[in-house]
């Protein structure tokens, strides 16, 4: 029976999590769709909002504050060990090999389809695969794997999240909190600048206030005590979600982070809310959101590329369930094989030790044989 749960580090599995993960990559995938159909069968109703686009990215973001925060709030907040090396190592692991993969498959794709020469890419592959595409030439312009960028962001907070967890090492829990919540604020405000430039809207500096929603989170989930389950925060919920691709982006992206907070709360505390992100379905296709977010922009195009001219009557929307109809499930077959050939094992943490037993298991019967011994 094929197994699509995630492999958990210390066995440590939060079902609302993955849930939450399935909501931001949803986000992400619809509106790459949309983005694909700009240039259709059927004229779009408005231009594609690549701020609204984003929202996915800053609901990831607070994720990964969450998760990445996790090990070390229980250090400070609950005496619990923290190996730095285990911590690198483990990101090392389980984030590049299916990353490279993809790289090689977006470029192999741009040099077959669109015939984009290898002198061209090449500049552009050695800079995504140290993550300095952003640093160097901006967050879009010639990128192989053009939603890699946010990943190199992602690497950034990895390195950095050492450092930003010393605010778990306040000891006053009122303090600490305030602290984080001002943090959020203040970054949220002086990133606002930022987003005209392509070099410094992809940064830790734009996104700071997102990842710090999930330090805040992961406080209060670390410290909860006994959290009591209300339909009242089911309502806030409904109230709240549809403000995530509402809000415009100056107001947005400093409101927005303080929105994520009580909805992230209310994934854990509502009871409605707790049900739906624990859903076995729901989580499963959050927990491989990695190899969706790696591999969705090319199987969209891709499918794309073929289906483009389907359509009944002149109604976009129409046009666009058509569209989304043919082209998520090729998303999910590729990815969910991708999932479970690449991602999934990568999860392992001791998967570089059990693929170098393997490959010695292969040579050995060559290697093992006495001098002049015939084959078997």
């Amino acid at each position: 029976m094929l197994q699509f749960r995630r492999i958990t580090t210390q066995k440590r599995f939060i079902p609302q999590i993955d849930g939450l993960r399935f909501v931001a990559i949803a986000s992400v995938v619809f509106f790459h769709i949309y983005a694909a159909l700009e240039r259709g069968a059927v004229p779009t109703p408005i231009p594609f909002n690549t701020d609204l686009a984003k929202r996915g990215v800053e609901l990831f973001f607070g994720i990964s504050g969450f998760i990445l925060g996790l090990p070390f709030a229980s250090r400070y907040l609950l005496n619990a060990p923290v190996n730095l090396r285990q911590y690198f190592l483990r990101r090392l692991t389980r984030l590049e090999p299916p990353y490279f993969l993809s790289l090689f498959a977006c470029a192999a794709m741009q040099y077959v389809v669109s015939r984009r020469s290898l002198s061209d890419m090449t500049p552009h592959l050695l800079a995504s695969s140290v993550y300095m595409h952003n640093l160097i030439f901006g967050a879009f312009p010639g990128a192989v794997n053009g939603v890699a960028w946010s990943l190199e962001v992602e690497v950034q907070f990895y390195v950095l999240v050492p450092l930003l967890a010393l605010l778990f090492a306040i000891s006053a829990t009122r303090v600490r909190r305030a602290v984080i919540v001002t943090l959020m604020l203040v970054s949220g405000l002086l990133s606002n600048k930022l987003y005209s430039s392509l070099h410094l809207h992809a940064s830790i500096a734009y996104y700071l206030a997102f990842f710090l929603t999930g330090f805040l989170v992961c406080d209060l989930y670390i410290t909860r005590g006994e959290w009591k389950k209300t339909f009242l925060w089911d309502v806030l919920a409904v109230g709240l979600w549809p403000l995530v691709w509402y809000m415009g982006r100056n107001f947005g992206h400093v409101a927005l982070p303080f929105i994520i907070v009580l909805l992230y709360l209310g994934a854990f505390r509502g009871r409605i809310c707790s049900a739906v992100f624990s859903n076995r379905a729901i989580t499963d296709i959050g927990g491989m959101c990695y190899s969706i977010y790696l591999f969705h922009f090319l199987v969209i195009y891709g499918v794309k590329h073929l289906t483009a001219p389907l359509h009944i009557g002149q109604n976009f929307w129409v046009y666009y369930a058509i569209q989304s109809a043919m082209i998520l499930p090729v998303v999910m077959l590729f990815c969910g094989a991708f999932f479970l050939l690449i991602e999934r094992p990568c999860m392992d943490r001791e998967w570089p030790r059990k693929f170098g037993r393997f490959s010695q298991a292969l040579l050995l019967p060559a290697t093992a044989k006495q001098p002049g011994q015939l084959p078997d």
